[in-house]
């Protein structure tokens, strides 16, 4: 029953976390660009008002946490001789990756979910919201540039989970 809701909590909060940061990256953040002021204040309303920040946060670390606690099991209390099978290594490489991909939002996307909360508390005073709305391009590069590394570390891990008992 144990592996039964560990396995639920893993594939649930990985599979949103993955299919949410991939349809934000690719098709709601380029949409909310696009639409410049009016689209960060709905990326910005969507993020902090609607708290997809803090829900994706919940399903990485559930995804992670639920992962960690069935790879000791699976590895029995992280034995080499199993880590070292190609199915321990598979395991290996996919966790590592998801902990990669969250320690890049932890760490470079975060600024940003920050500065969007600043943005949707001070909605209202105009000036506040074109100053902060004010992005350099080559934050914006480094903000993108970080999201498709993510993006291409979560697609490996997925790939990885879903492979690595079938690997010979």
């Amino acid at each position: 029953m144990l592996l039964l809701i560990l396995r639920l909590l893993h594939i649930v909060g990985g599979a949103f976390w993955v299919g949410t940061v991939v349809t934000g990256v690719f098709f709601i953040e380029p949409t909310a660009q696009a639409l410049d002021r009016e689209g960060e204040r709905f990326f910005a309303h969507l993020v902090i008002r609607r708290r997809l920040a803090l829900v994706l946060a919940v399903a990485a670390v559930t995804a992670i946490g639920a992962g960690a606690v069935m790879y000791w099991i699976d590895s029995d209390g992280l034995r080499l001789s199993w880590i070292t099978t190609h199915t321990g290594l598979t395991f290996t490489a996919g966790g590592l990756a998801a902990l990669t991909a969250l320690a890049i939002a932890a760490i470079f996307l975060k600024p940003e979910v920050d500065r969007l909360a600043a943005l949707e508390k001070h909605q209202l005073d105009v000036a506040r919201v074109q100053e902060l709305a004010r992005v350099d391009e080559a934050y914006e590069r480094r903000l993108r540039h970080w999201s498709l590394i993510q993006v291409g570390l979560l697609i490996f891990a997925i790939s990885a989970m879903a492979t690595a008992r079938y690997i010979p």
